[in-house]
């Protein structure tokens, strides 16, 4: 609760103040966390990523669609990867003649976290970026819709659930609970359509709504198979016993491209 409020009171001052700095500090420090998160997590399951250098390449990425405002996105995200497969290169790399490291393995999982966490967390980023007045706003609609499927999904699941949705991934996921949680998603996407500076279309905010939900349980179990992969309960590191910022955002990080996209798209229309 404490991480969600306070990334609510930092996007309510960019709203009301138009001051993003706030966001982008708090927006930085939870995908930092989140990387240092993926990393000890992928260690407990064998491998050796460097996380300094992955956390590291983690926050640039996340942060680079805010200096490099201006490019093409096919442009930004070529330069993107090889910067990151050259930083995972060299993380690697430097422990050579100390140990010699599986290099392809923890080179593979070293960019896999900086993709996964920083460049897909970016598209925050971008949402923002879609506009200099309505940005903040747009992320706030984004992440209400995505972060809905999460509550919806578990308030339903919790009373309602029975049937399970993927056992071998998530014993405690169930079909009612992901019915759920598109139902929610659909609720707040039609309820806090008014933020937006435009009149949406029905057609749009349910598509929005749906895709945006699907992404956002796709990400959840995502985030559950790579925790059973690497025999992890509970991904948080930073603040044991509560929810970790990695177990925050991994519905946001597979959503946050599809949100992207669709709002760019209607923001052309």
């Amino acid at each position: 609760m404490f991480l969600i409020a306070l990334f609510l009171g930092a996007m309510l001052v960019d709203i009301l103040l138009n001051q993003s700095a706030p966001a982008g500090i708090v927006g930085t420090a939870l995908i930092g966390a989140a990387a240092h998160e993926f990393y000890v997590m992928t260690r407990s399951g064998g491998a050796r990523p460097s996380t300094f250098w992955g956390v590291l390449a983690s926050v640039a990425a996340f942060n680079l669609p805010w200096m490099a405002e201006g490019l093409e996105n096919w442009t930004l995200d070529t330069g993107l990867l090889a910067a990151l497969l050259l930083v995972a290169f060299i993380g690697v790399g430097r422990r050579f003649g100390r140990e010699k490291p599986d290099a392809v393995r923890d080179v593979a999982v070293t960019l896999f976290g900086a993709f996964y966490v920083g460049v897909l967390g970016g598209y925050i980023v971008r949402i923002h970026s879609l506009s200099a007045e309505y940005g903040a706003i747009f992320v706030l609609y984004f992440v209400a819709v995505s972060k809905t499927a999460d509550i919806g999904g578990y308030l339903s699941g919790k009373f309602l659930g029975r049937h399970k949705l993927a056992p071998a991934v998530s014993p405690n996921k169930t079909v009612e609970g992901s019915l759920g949680g598109l139902a929610l998603s659909l609720v707040a996407a039609f309820v806090l359509a008014g933020l937006l500076p435009w009149r949406l279309s029905l057609p749009w905010t349910i598509a929005f709504a749906v895709l945006v939900n699907a992404a956002s349980q796709f990400g959840d179990l995502a985030e559950s198979m790579l925790k059973r992969g690497c025999n992890v309960k509970d991904s948080a590191v930073i603040l044991p016993k509560v929810c970790g910022a990695l177990d925050l955002i991994d519905s946001i990080l597979i959503s946050a491209p599809v949100g992207f996209y669709l709002i760019a798209a209607y923001c052309r229309v």
